[in-house]
């Protein structure tokens, strides 16, 4: 159901944010190739089961102010040490 609303553009954002029906990390990297920003959505709806996926996508498609919202948010100093990482 979450792909068809995301291709063909039926209020995706709404979908992505308020079903509790979907996983995630699978419709999250559906997403990822078709509009990063519908991803990140995804992502964040379980806040703490997908911070791997979201940095990469963040990073991978340069949606840091995305990705600074998202760590003030979770107030996680470990996700923090992950992104603030010298290698990162």
């Amino acid at each position: 159901m979450a792909r068809i609303k995301i291709d063909t553009n039926q209020n995706p954002q709404q979908f992505l944010a308020t079903n509790q029906f979907y996983d995630p990390k699978v419709v999250g990297k559906f997403c990822e190739e078709r509009d990063p920003h519908l991803a990140v959505i995804a992502y964040k709806r379980n806040p703490g089961t997908c911070d791997n996926e979201l940095i990469e996508c963040t990073n991978k498609n340069s949606l840091y102010r995305i990705q600074a919202q998202y760590l003030v948010q979770r107030m996680s100093p470990e996700l923090w040490k992950r992104v603030l990482a010298p290698d990162n």
